[in-house]
């Protein structure tokens, strides 16, 4: 996937997932869903984030194993999910979870809330990269490639699905908006 599909995907899938879960993310979730869901790309100089972050992507493309090397693989993935597990559970434990709207009010539940929407986008990018023929490496350094999709990065298929999932996020929550003034 292109730049503007993984946005478009990552949020439109955090925005149908909240929206089952009785959830309206705040804008600092959806900042961080929108990083996070470009945040793998940092690999890559041309990229959308690539070009903000060009240090850093000139350092994974050239010198850490390229585009779709370390920043698409388990070996980053594990334990971002490890931490976003513990962070779920130290939450749960204390708070209970999405138990109120104080959660978004603190500034506990806002770095919560953004972490896991992190997370998610950043997930989402690896699903997208798995829709193509492209693939991933995600068990990197190790050249064994999982390529499920006869999909290329540019497939016009490929954009309007990703445009349709945040078209439906987008209505999911209007609708759960509009519901709660009935």
């Amino acid at each position: 996937m292109m730049g503007n599909a993984h946005l478009a995907f990552g949020t439109g899938s955090f925005l149908i997932a909240t929206s089952l879960a009785g959830h309206t993310p705040g804008i600092i979730e959806l900042a961080a869903v929108a990083l996070g869901s470009l945040i793998p790309d940092a690999d890559h100089p041309r990229s959308k984030i690539g070009r903000w972050l060009p240090g850093i992507s000139h350092f994974f493309y050239y010198i850490a194993g390229g585009h779709r090397g370390v920043t698409h693989s388990a070996l980053l993935v594990i334990p971002m999910l490890i931490f976003a597990g513990w962070l779920m559970q130290e939450h749960n434990s204390q708070l209970g979870w999405f138990s109120s709207g104080a959660l978004q009010d603190s500034i506990y539940g806002v770095g919560y809330l953004a972490v896991l929407a992190f997370s998610f986008g950043f997930l989402s990018h690896l699903l997208g990269d798995l829709m193509t023929t492209e693939g991933l490496r995600l068990f990197w350094p190790l050249s064994l490639r999982f390529q499920p999709s006869p999909l290329r990065s540019e497939s016009a298929l490929l954009n309007l699905f990703a445009w349709s999932i945040l078209l439906t996020g987008i209505t999911l929550q209007f609708h759960n908006f509009t519901s709660s003034f009935a």
